[in-house]
């Protein structure tokens, strides 16, 4: 499970739904560059409407999806034979939060990448217990496995692009956008670096990447058409 006490959070208290943990480098780097992305002033704690996101040295990411129990939660995943060592698992992170207000409302989904098929089936739908919803063949030999957790969509890529790792691993957030546009302008006028909006691969959205290396994890932009 994660180890949440090692953490230098930015939220000060337990998500809603899903938190994440993120490893970097550059700790106060990575902590201002959310405060910009997320539009919020310095110490305002990072929560959003389905979680929330903490900073901390090193490592590897985490995420955390909350549950009811925490306890029976563990002692469960202990029996479905989840690894320690994973940078996936649970918390208690649940129950209704307020939101600080922000034109990022929310994480759209999260983008893991799997070593397998089998093992991102193993982890997300048997271990987890997460709605296997599809699996679609994207060119080459990789595939996208989607799985729906209470308020978010799980994306699992497997296959050689991008390169799996040993263990299913966090490669990317995708946060939603009720006015793409307005949001567009706010982090372009903030000199963060942004792409161009384009029509996104699910039908009825747009998108665009943010290209900032200090958010230390590959960030899209997701909003209606």
């Amino acid at each position: 499970m994660a180890h949440h006490q090692q953490a230098a959070a930015v939220s000060g208290s337990p998500p809603r739904g899903v938190e994440i943990d993120l490893a970097t480098s550059d700790v106060d780097a990575t902590c201002a560059a959310y405060l910009r992305l997320l539009g919020r002033a310095t110490g305002d704690a990072l929560v959003f409407g389905n979680g929330s996101l903490r900073v901390r040295a090193g490592g590897d990411h985490r995420v955390s999806f909350g549950v009811d129990d925490l306890i029976a939660a563990q002692r469960l995943m202990g029996r479905r034979g989840l690894d320690p060592g994973e940078p996936v698992g649970v918390s208690s992170g649940v129950g209704s939060r307020p939101t600080p207000h922000s034109d990022l409302d929310a994480i759209d989904h999260l983008v893991f990448t799997a070593p397998t098929r089998d093992r991102a089936l193993a982890l997300f739908g048997a271990t987890l217990g997460l709605d296997f919803r599809l699996d679609r063949a994207i060119g080459g030999d990789a595939r996208q496995l989607f799985f729906r957790a209470t308020d978010l969509v799980v994306e699992v890529v497997v296959g050689p692009d991008p390169q799996p790792a040993a263990q299913c691993v966090l490669w990317g957030l995708a946060w939603s956008a009720p006015d793409i546009e307005a949001t567009h302008h706010r982090l372009t006028a903030a000199g963060m670096p942004v792409s161009e909006i384009r029509v996104g691969r699910k039908p009825g959205t747009r998108v665009f990447t943010v290209r900032e290396p200090e958010l230390a994890t590959r960030t899209v932009v997701i909003g209606p058409t």
